[in-house]
């Protein structure tokens, strides 16, 4: 098929666009993998990590910025991907990395920010790392911590390799300044869309893709493209909003604390994510934003990810009851005794996203909700938040206004499960 290799022995669809990426020895030292939604870029960079580990001697450094539990949110990925080949033998995997028992080569899952803080120091004293991989790269906005950990990736004897790996976001972000505002010589760019990626697409996503196009041309450019846009804010939140919000350390301790889930029902790599984010409110009730938990889950595992949550903040857990709450307490409880005890909050939505997202803008508007630390992704929400945009799914903003409404404009109505 034109523009696809097929892989031997496995049904497995290579786009040629990826097949430098496969190269033993290459000329490049970064690697600038872009495109959106079912453009193939983490299916094709999975694999070629799987392949590179069939070389000895590689440790693979797989980061997020944010990773909750790798073998919940990452690490199934590969797995899939071995299974799809036949060589799920060839490898142990544990909780954290993924060791290929014929050579030894490893690749380890980690998140550099984390409940305790900034792993940076951690990530760049891992011994004799060859490939530094950054999955969701927009989502990194530090520049100190991307060059830090790039200079740790100093291997003398094998090729050295740092694979970003991203959805264009701003064209403010340093990435684009760094990468794309001057091609690089010492870099492989590669860049797909959906288009590319048809033979390995089902239809009712390229059907999606088409009206999306129709209803909502923008966000089809940005989220369906991959295009780099522009950070001018959207009907609520600007970034000045959001910069005035940011605390570096909050207070240690809390009035109440609540997961936030505004849940999807499936977990395909085309699904929408689940938005999940910890909210709390001090005696003064001043809101937090205090992690975001936040990704392509199945029903089970973000459950799983909330209830840990829960239980590390003492924290209730909330959903709307019109719009998936009755599932998500369906799915909590039947996890058994790990739910035992767990607060559920119902809210219910009477009124549109706009409205019931004006009230939480305006509390920002009043210096009376920070975020603790940076949150790339739900501000980047924030930023092109537009509920008039057709198909448009605010996963982490949704979650955001139902944790942050509960907590701080409406009386809670808690039931244990």
């Amino acid at each position: 098929m034109s523009g696809a290799e097929a892989v031997a022995g496995a049904e497995v669809t290579l786009l040629r666009q990826y097949r430098p990426l496969f190269t033993a020895r290459p000329t490049w030292r970064y690697a600038f993998v872009t495109g959106g939604r079912g453009s193939g870029k983490s299916f094709h960079t999975a694999l070629a990590l799987l392949n590179l580990t069939y070389e000895p001697g590689h440790v693979i450094l797989f980061t997020r910025f944010t990773m909750v539990a790798a073998d919940v949110s990452i690490i199934p990925e590969f797995r899939e991907k071995m299974d799809r080949l036949g060589v799920a033998d060839d490898f142990e995997i544990t909780a954290r990395e993924i060791v290929n028992r014929k050579t030894g080569s490893r690749i380890l899952f980690r998140g550099i920010q984390t409940s305790s803080g900034n792993q940076t120091a951690r990530l760049k004293s891992i011994q004799g790392v060859t490939t530094w991989v950054l999955d969701e790269a927009e989502e990194l906005v530090d520049e100190r911590t991307f060059e830090t950990i790039d200079l740790s990736i100093r291997h003398k004897e094998l090729p050295n390799r740092v694979i970003l790996v991203l959805n264009p976001a701003s064209t403010e972000h340093f990435l684009h300044r760094m990468f794309v505002e001057t091609r690089r010589p010492d870099t492989l760019y590669v860049h797909t869309t959906w288009h590319d990626n048809r033979v390995n697409l089902s239809q009712s996503f390229m059907d999606r893709a088409a009206q999306t196009e129709q209803t909502a041309p923008e966000r089809y450019r940005r989220i369906f493209l991959g295009e780099w846009g522009t950070d001018t804010g959207g009907l609520l939140w600007t970034r000045a909003d959001l910069d005035r919000a940011r605390l570096a350390v909050g207070p240690t301790a809390w009035h109440r604390v609540m997961v936030a889930i505004d849940p999807v029902v499936t977990a395909k790599t085309t699904s929408d994510e689940t938005g999940i984010l910890v909210v709390a409110v001090d005696k003064e009730r001043r809101g937090y934003v205090l992690e975001d938990l936040s990704g392509r889950y199945s029903p089970n595992d973000w459950a799983s990810v909330a209830l840990t949550a829960a239980r590390k903040y003492n924290a209730a857990i909330v959903a709307e009851t019109n719009q998936g709450g009755d599932m998500v307490t369906a799915v909590i409880k039947s996890l058994g005794d790990r739910a035992h005890g767990v607060r559920i909050v119902d809210v219910r939505a009477s009124r549109g996203k706009l409205a019931r997202a004006e009230p939480i803008y305006s509390l920002y508007q009043e210096g009376r909700v920070f975020h603790v630390g940076p949150f790339p992704a739900l501000e980047a929400q924030m930023l092109q938040f537009n509920p008039d945009a057709a198909g448009q799914s605010p996963d982490r903003v949704d979650a955001l206004v139902w944790g942050l409404s509960a907590l701080m404009l409406t009386p809670a109505r808690p039931f244990v499960v």
